[in-house]
């Protein structure tokens, strides 16, 4: 699947790189994203993602915990690897608090995402 890339003449911040197996989520978060004016990649599936040191350096990964193949965190820690200084958002509808407390750098959003607290957090990394 080709990403969805955003208009390059709107780079409001760094390119956030969303990964969400439910379309209509990732879909909407991205256009909400992009909105906000961020350059914007979505994938379907952590698979789906390119060689992730082919991402942007200044990248943000916003992911779904709860995906086939990789999971999120799997996949926070990949990006972490390519990426040392990089920002990682973990959503889920479940309680990870042992993976992201043994993870300082991962931030955790919980699903229904209100998109106010995740805009703040955005504006915060």
């Amino acid at each position: 699947m080709n990403p969805r890339a955003s208009d390059p003449r709107h780079c409001g911040g760094p390119t956030v790189i969303v990964v969400d197996d439910e379309p209509s989520f990732r879909l909407s978060l991205a256009d909400a994203l992009r909105d906000d004016g961020h350059p914007v990649l979505d994938y379907p599936s952590a698979t789906a993602v390119p060689p992730l040191d082919t991402l942007p350096p200044d990248a943000v990964l916003l992911t779904d915990f709860e995906m086939p193949g990789l999971n999120g965190i799997e996949l926070a820690d990949a990006f972490r690897r390519t990426h040392p200084r990089g920002h990682v958002i973990l959503l889920s509808a479940y309680a990870l608090d042992d993976p992201v407390a043994a993870r300082p750098w991962l931030r955790f959003v919980a699903k229904p995402v209100d998109y106010t607290t995740l805009h703040q957090l955005m504006h915060t990394l």
